[in-house]
């Protein structure tokens, strides 16, 4: 039996507000034990060919995105901007201001992470061009038109997915580009992976985990145009299966600390990625 895309994604639901506690309870335990180093990545280690250590694995989508964005620099790179949508500790932000000389704003509904982010640009050269604003994206603020958006790993927590494109075509300039690397879900559900994929998005506070097919149609509705595709579930790195058994296994205990159902959401996806009932993707977009 084959389980409905749609109620899939509609199993479970996560409020801004749990959403923000989910961050501001986590965000410290992410960074002490995610292996993240000195990156400030909240997201997965891509180990794509060519990576050869965790450090270039946490910054390969710093790289990707630059790459997506470095033709639209004009003779002042300093006057692109681009609006990192859901920016954790400012990682991504601080790496691609860096990488490119631009300017960048990361939006977090976390205050704890915006905090933090700040808190990491102290005393830096890059204070001048980079900018920390604590909201919800789902309700962007007026930022005025901006050259390229980007979201890792937070389109997901999105309420309304139509929404979310439609906002982003509003603030993107003509031409201007949308990243987005997430979690996708998969054409078919079968029905033992339907309790997997409801843990997952429980334990991650998730709301939008549709299917590719699903967004690109999305995105296309509101005048983005698909201009670069990457597939990466093959290149994420999960815990040995007798790991991820004992670690699920325990996590059944249902125990209130954040960090416990972050846990027990991350046993749940890693073998929805090893099902292919979830898949890890990165999407380009432009403006039409």
């Amino acid at each position: 039996m084959k389980v409905n895309n749609r109620e899939v994604s509609a199993a479970t639901g996560a409020k801004t507000e749990q959403i923000a506690h989910y961050y501001d309870a986590n965000t410290r335990n992410f960074l002490r034990f995610g292996g993240a180093a000195d990156t400030g990545a909240i997201h997965r280690a891509i180990w794509a060919p060519g990576v050869n250590n965790r450090e270039d694995a946490f910054l390969y989508l710093n790289r990707l995105i630059a790459d997506a964005i470095r033709p639209l620099l004009g003779a002042a790179p300093q006057d692109t901007h681009l609006i990192d949508l859901g920016c954790g500790v400012g990682g991504t932000a601080k790496f691609i201001a860096n990488e490119l000389g631009i300017r960048v704003t990361g939006i977090s509904i976390s205050a704890m992470q915006i905090e933090i982010a700040k808190q990491r640009i102290q005393d830096s050269d890059l204070q001048d061009r980079i900018d920390f604003v604590c909201a919800d994206f789902d309700a962007l603020p007026e930022l005025g038109q901006t050259d390229a958006l980007c979201a890792i790993e937070s389109f997901v927590h999105c309420r309304d997915a139509s929404k979310f494109f439609s906002q982003a075509a509003a603030a993107l300039r003509p031409k201007g580009r949308l990243i987005v690397c997430d979690d996708f879900l998969g054409d078919s559900v079968p029905e033992q992976g339907l309790r997997c994929v409801a843990k997952f998005k429980k334990g991650w506070q998730l709301n939008s985990l549709l299917t590719r097919g699903e967004v690109e149609r999305l995105a296309l509705e509101h005048g983005l145009k698909l201009i670069e595709s990457h597939s990466l579930t093959n290149y994420l790195r999960g815990f040995p299966s007798a790991i991820r058994w004992a670690v699920s296994t325990i996590c059944s205990i249902p125990l209130p600390w954040a960090y416990w159902q972050n846990l027990a959401g991350g046993t749940a996806l890693q073998l929805c990625v090893k099902r292919r009932w979830t898949q890890y993707h990165a999407f380009v977009w432009e403006k039409i």
